[in-house]
């Protein structure tokens, strides 16, 4: 069975909600590195590809982001960015504290070669948001999955989550990965 491909609808101005799954829904960014490494690659790719974020979580085994390229800029060179970064080294520090954990992410071809892959293929879920009310729906749906999923009590207890900035009254929510507890 083939993965559905992500359409992007590149228009400068629109938000976009993206979600996307590390393969086989592996609960990898439970780990606490695995998602503060994923959190670093997001805050390079904002600096390098120059694009506003609005929210994000990243839950143990897919991640919800808003965001909006800067003009002229394509969601598929930020999902690119992002995900090339963050898998390299996720899987680099996966092999390293659980060998065995590997196996997971491995994918076999046709011809019989290996090779392990940390991102579910397809490219995942993309919205275009205009209406100030879809784009506030998905700010309050991003940043409440963690409660919804039972994994902490309040929006602002969950550690990779920008939802703490909005409560704090940041604005912009500030990807400062340094604070970080691990």
């Amino acid at each position: 069975m083939r993965s559905e491909r992500r359409r992007s609808i590149d228009v400068d101005g629109h938000l976009h909600e993206l979600t996307f799954s590390t393969y086989r829904r592996v609960k990898a960014l439970e780990i606490p590195h695995c998602a503060y490494i994923f959190l670093q690659s997001l805050a390079r790719a904002r600096e390098a590809l120059a694009f506003e974020l609005y929210a994000y979580v990243v839950m143990p085994e897919h991640i919800h982001l808003l965001l909006r390229p800067k003009d002229g800029g394509k969601i598929s060179g930020v999902l690119k960015y992002v995900k090339q970064s963050s898998s390299k080294r996720i899987l680099a520090h996966l092999n390293e504290i659980r060998p065995t954990y590997m196996q997971r992410f491995m994918v076999v071809g046709p011809d019989g070669s290996s090779a392990n892959r940390f991102w579910q293929s397809g490219g995942g879920y993309d919205r275009n948001l205009i209406s100030e009310k879809a784009i506030v729906a998905s700010l309050n749906y991003i940043h409440a999955n963690p409660v919804t999923r039972g994994l902490c009590e309040f929006v602002s207890d969950w550690p990779y989550s920008s939802a703490r900035a909005y409560m704090d009254g940041l604005g912009d929510p500030p990807l400062d990965v340094d604070q970080l507890v691990l």
